[in-house]
C-alpha cells in the first residue's frame, strides 16, 4: 500500500493496488480496511513501455559516434554496428541485452519492443541470438515483444554484405516455421512474439506484402523502419518511384483492412501530410527524439500531423 497510487488521471492517497504474482496490476481497492505491505513515501505509477529496442547496441557506447568533425552519419555508424555483430559470441550477446533490459528496468521500463535483427552467432543459419535475448529478458524481470525481424537483402535488390549473414533470414516460409519454433521457447505470459520486416531496403516488396498478410491472419503486431534516411527514399523512389511511406500506403493498405497493428519505426523524413494518411488509414507510430535527432530530426513533421487530428496522438508511442 503506497502513499500514493495513480489512478489513471490522478494519484491518490486512498487506494491499495492488488497485483498479481508477476507483480501486473489486478484492481485498486479502497486502503482503508485493507491488508499487505505497506510502502510508506512511496508513489506507484503503472511502467512504461519501450516500444523500440535493440538491445546488443548497448555494446557501441562511446564507439558509435566517434568520428572526426562532419564525417561522421548513419552509414559510418552502420559500419561500426557491423564490426560489434561480427564479434558477438552467445555470452557478450546474453550480457550485453541483460545490461539493457536491467537499465529499462532501473528507469522504470517494465516492458520492451525488442526489434531483434541479430539472429545468428555463427557463420550458420542457427537463430541461436534470439533465445539468448528471451533469456536474458526473463532474467532480468522485464515483458517483452520480440519483433523477430525478416532481413533479406543488403540494399534494394542487392545481396546481403558479411556482417549482414547474422541477420538473415532466407525465405518467407522458413521464417514462419521459426517464428513457429520460438512460439515454443517463451518463457512466460510475459514473453509473446510479433514480426518486423526490417525496412523497405532489407525486404522485398512481394516478401513484405506475404509477411503482412500472414501476420494479420495470426494477429501479431508488426513493426517496420520507415523513412528513417533520405538516401533509403531516393534509392526506393529510384527502383520502384515512390518512398517508403507511399508503399505501405499502397500495398499493405490495399490488400484490406487498413494499416491497424502496423507500427511505422522512426518516420523521420515522413512530409506530414504522408503521416495523416497513414494515421487516417490506422497505422501507428513509433518515435525515437534521441534517435530522430541524430537522423535529422523528423518531429515536426509529427508535430504537424498530429495538429490536423490531434485524436491521433493515440497512434503514436515511443522507444
Amino acid at each position: 500500500m503506497p502513499d500514493l497510487a495513480w489512478s489513471g488521471d490522478a494519484f491518490r492517497d486512498d487506494r491499495a493496488i492488488v497485483l498479481d504474482s508477476e507483480g501486473r496490476q489486478l484492481r485498486q481497492v479502497a486502503k482503508e480496511g485493507a491488508e499487505g505491505t505497506r510502502l510508506p513515501g512511496e508513489a506507484l505509477l503503472p511502467g512504461f513501455v519501450n516500444a523500440h529496442s535493440h538491445a546488443f547496441q548497448i555494446g557501441l557506447r562511446g564507439h558509435g559516434e566517434t568520428f572526426p568533425s562532419g564525417q561522421g552519419s548513419f552509414w559510418t555508424w552502420r559500419e561500426a554496428m557491423y564490426e560489434l555483430v561480427t564479434g558477438m559470441t552467445p555470452d557478450r550477446l546474453y550480457a550485453s541485452s541483460k545490461q539493457a533490459f536491467d537499465e529499462m528496468l532501473a528507469a522504470g521500463i517494465t516492458s520492451v519492443g525488442e526489434f531483434h535483427y541479430l539472429h545468428h552467432l555463427s557463420d550458420g543459419l542457427d537463430f541461436e541470438g534470439d533465445s539468448v535475448v528471451l533469456d536474458a529478458a526473463h532474467d532480468a524481470g522485464i515483458g517483452i515483444v520480440l519483433l523477430v525481424v525478416y532481413y533479406a537483402t543488403g540494399g534494394i535488390g542487392q545481396p546481403l554484405g558479411p556482417a549482414q549473414r547474422r541477420f538473415a533470414t532466407p525465405d518467407v516460409e522458413s521464417f514462419w516455421r521459426h517464428i513457429d519454433r520460438l512460439g515454443g521457447k517463451l518463457r512466460s505470459s510475459r514473453q509473446s512474439l510479433g514480426i518486423a520486416p526490417h525496412s523497405i531496403r532489407a525486404v522485398p516488396r512481394d516478401a513484405l506484402r506475404e509477411l503482412w498478410t500472414e501476420a494479420r491472419r495470426r494477429s501479431l503486431p508488426v513493426h517496420m523502419h520507415v523513412e528513417e534516411q533520405r538516401r533509403e527514399i531516393e534509392d526506393c523512389k529510384s527502383a520502384f518511384g515512390m518512398t517508403p511511406m507511399e508503399i505501405l500506403l499502397g500495398d499493405l493498405a490495399e490488400a484490406g483492412g487498413g494499416l491497424d497493428g502496423l507500427t511505422a519505426v522512426h518516420c523521420t523524413h515522413t512530409p506530414a501530410d504522408q503521416l495523416a494518411r497513414y494515421f487516417a488509414a490506422g497505422g501507428r507510430a513509433c518515435i525515437c527524439p534521441l534517435t530522430e535527432g541524430n537522423l535529422g530530426d523528423g518531429l515536426p513533421s509529427l508535430a504537424e500531423a498530429l495538429a490536423e487530428d490531434p485524436t491521433r496522438v493515440g497512434q503514436v508511442c515511443l522507444g
